[in-house]
């Protein structure tokens, strides 16, 4: 009896770890994913004053994903050798650093190099994120905390259609400078700050982990150990296992067809602008709104898939609403509302499907075979996202309409759902029976 008490409550203690962890990871990843897609409110502005098209607009997107791809596996695998801490100190201040510079920008070839830079900078932050949550959260706590570390995508939405309408108008002309100067200034220096307390916030592993008692680490142990113990199909954990697997591959594919709508939040703005909204001011707060119910659903789909233990037809449901939602919008042509609807349910179902899917590669690597394995799903995967907004650029120039683009990014969603859903195994989630000595 007295041993019996002394086991610490498996909710209370994944509990203390999300409050310890999650809040510090989910505003990087809202100022992370904030700074790659500003650039979609700054360039409502730049755009026309350094005489560009939005083919050019689109190439400069793009080539932020070419040294993502180049850096995205080395940085992954130094984290093995560094901790998770330093890692993500060394990406943060190196990419605030980046958006900084873009505010003294002149003609679209100081972007180029300036957003190949910010890729090769960033590259490690997301699989690098993801490999680090799989140390302290067995399978069946996973999804809710990779949500919690995703929804940042749809919070930044929020907070920078709040703050990027704001400053480029609020600001523009301060000091001689334009709006969107200031914005890239206002977006960087966070990201920096943040980077400085990463190594004083973050801890490497649940064993070296101060905030934990003894029992508590004994408790997460047991359960990844579990994990590996309750696997029907054997893990790859090394390098060359990994490039064997087939179903890696078919990862790399799926998210593939899931960056392909990077072109949401950059285009995004574009599109509200298009079908009537006057101001950016106002385009921002109409995102604010779309993205707090983006939040919500992930957060809550994401939960209920945890807790049923299920990941299969929330990929598939979702997928198909964000498809569909896509493919829909020359309905809402001439319709701000209809139009702001329509963009809530392909974000929605979009990164419902997106953070499902995050929960799954952990579960077939492990050790090096993780951090190589997770660094290549995210890395060459990246091609979709390199892809989208040159597509959808080269759409809005050829034809003068973005639904062209967005139409195509539909149609990717739901072949990638397709292929996630009959082509990648998947079991329902059972909580592994662990033994805590």
């Amino acid at each position: 009896m007295p041993h019996a008490a002394a086991v610490p409550n498996e909710k209370a203690v994944y509990r203390k770890i999300a409050l310890r962890l999650m809040p510090f990871i989910l505003c990087c990843y809202v100022i992370n994913y904030l700074d790659r897609v500003s650039i979609g409110y700054a360039k409502l502005q730049f755009v026309p004053e350094l005489h560009m098209n939005e083919a050019v607009f689109g190439m400069i997107t793009s080539v932020f994903f070419i040294g993502y791809i180049m850096f995205e596996i080395p940085s992954n695998l130094l984290l093995l050798k560094i901790g998770a801490p330093k890692t993500l100190m060394r990406i943060m201040i190196l990419w605030g650093a980046v958006i900084v510079s873009m505010m003294f920008a002149r003609n679209e070839y100081w972007f180029y190099v300036q957003r190949f830079l910010l890729g090769s900078f960033e590259a490690g932050f997301f699989p690098g994120v993801v490999l680090y949550l799989s140390f302290w959260f067995p399978n069946h706590q996973r999804g809710r905390a990779t949500s919690l570390f995703l929804v940042g995508i749809p919070l930044s939405g929020l907070v920078g259609g709040a703050i990027s309408g704001s400053v480029m108008e609020g600001m523009d002309g301060l000091l001689g400078l334009r709006g969107w100067r200031w914005l890239f200034l206002v977006d960087g220096l966070p990201a920096i700050l943040l980077g400085l307390a990463a190594c004083w916030v973050l801890t490497d592993r649940p064993e070296n982990a101060r905030f934990l008692t003894d029992a508590e680490k004994r408790l997460v142990a047991a359960d990844i150990e579990a994990d590996r113990a309750a696997r029907t199909v054997a893990a790859s954990s090394g390098i060359l296992d990994v490039l064997r697997n087939p179903r890696v591959w078919l990862m790399v594919l799926v998210y593939g067809t899931m960056t392909f709508l990077n072109t949401n939040q950059v285009w995004f703005p574009s599109l509200l602008k298009n079908v009537g909204v006057a101001s950016v001011k106002d385009v921002g707060w109409i995102l604010s709104g779309v993205w707090v119910i983006v939040a919500i659903v992930v957060l809550l789909v994401c939960r209920n898939s945890d807790r049923v233990g299920e990941r299969r037809w929330h990929i598939a449901v979702s997928g198909v609403v964000a498809g569909a939602a896509y493919l829909a919008l020359p309905l809402g042509a001439g319709s701000v509302w209809i139009t702001a609807v329509l963009i809530m349910l392909g974000a929605a179902g979009g990164y419902v499907v997106f953070t499902v899917f995050w929960t799954i590669p952990p579960a077939y690597l492990e050790g090096r075979g993780a951090a190589m394995g997770i660094a290549m799903v995210s890395a060459i995967g990246q091609f979709g996202g390199l892809s989208g907004p040159a597509v959808v650029g080269w759409a809005y120039k050829s034809t003068g309409s973005l639904y062209l683009g967005l139409s195509i990014a539909g149609a990717v969603i739901l072949a990638g759902t397709a292929v996630a859903v009959f082509a990648i195994p998947h079991a329902r989630l059972r909580r592994p029976v662990a033994a805590i000595a």
